[in-house]
């Protein structure tokens, strides 16, 4: 596989995702630098703790992301039993949100729609499965809107249950403007749009901001590209694929593009 010639590269999301993507990196030869800007926290309410016990009101489980599986799991497992929801089917809005349902509940997705987004999870399941279907939407305080209005224009009743809130990793604000100012990365990675929202905010300089936006912006999926271009990122890099290692292949072939190999 090609190389990428030591490329300092940013990463910015959270600390216990951030370690596999920085090894990822490293095997393809560039220079990882992790500053997590966001963390997630389970949220255990009055309201989701009653919600992890009625597994039986539901016919579908909606996930949008690995984060959303792995916090419903938390949740279940602390409150409840994953025995109470074993009858429901589940939805997953991409490959690695289906390999998370695999690991955390043992179940295989019965829906993965063929493009890695809520939008066309949405219009999927409207295409295939009766609107009578119960369906409660597991999500993050942060996520977008595209699959609950998906469902709602089609007729579909259901519930959401915010299973965790994404929080700004303000302790690192101070680690990232010194990451800028010295190590000066070539890319900024970034996999939400949350995550761009905190970079931005976590920088103190005016001028050092504006430096970031001819830097190469590296995104994993089109919502986090229209962040980054809301922010004036001017060289935006999104892969072909929704995943972590399909941007390391972007990566390794923009570079190999521009040293001719």
């Amino acid at each position: 596989m090609s190389r990428l010639p030591a490329v300092k590269v940013l990463i910015t999301r959270p600390k216990q995702q951030a370690v596999r993507l920085a090894e990822q990196l490293a095997q393809a030869g560039a220079s990882p630098i992790m500053v997590p800007l966001l963390t997630f926290r389970t949220r255990t309410d009055k309201d989701n703790q009653m919600l992890s016990q009625q597994g039986n009101r539901f016919d579908w489980l909606f996930f949008s992301s690995i984060n959303g599986v792995e916090h419903f799991g938390t949740l279940v497992s602390k409150f409840s039993e994953l025995e109470n929801w074993k009858h429901c089917h589940i939805a997953a809005v991409g490959q690695k949100t289906a390999e998370a349902v695999e690991r955390v509940l043992g179940r295989r997705a019965d829906l993965i729609p063929d493009a890695y987004t809520a939008d066309r999870l949405a219009e999927e399941f409207s295409e295939a499965y009766d609107p009578a279907n119960r369906i409660l939407l597991i999500q993050g305080n942060l996520s977008r809107p595209a699959l609950s209005n998906g469902l709602r224009q089609n007729g579909y009743n259901f519930e959401k249950m915010v299973v965790y809130d994404t929080v700004e990793e303000k302790s690192n604000q101070e680690l990232l403007n010194k990451v800028l100012q010295k190590d000066q990365p070539e890319v900024l990675t970034f996999t939400s749009p949350s995550s761009i929202e905190a970079f931005h905010s976590f920088i103190s300089e005016a001028e050092m901001q504006k430096e970031q936006l001819d830097k190469l912006c590296l995104v994993i999926g089109p919502t986090t590209e229209e962040a980054a271009k809301r922010h004036g990122f001017h060289n935006i890099l999104l892969p072909a694929h929704y995943t972590t290692e399909a941007m390391i292949d972007a990566l390794l072939h923009y570079y190999e593009q521009r040293t001719g190999e």
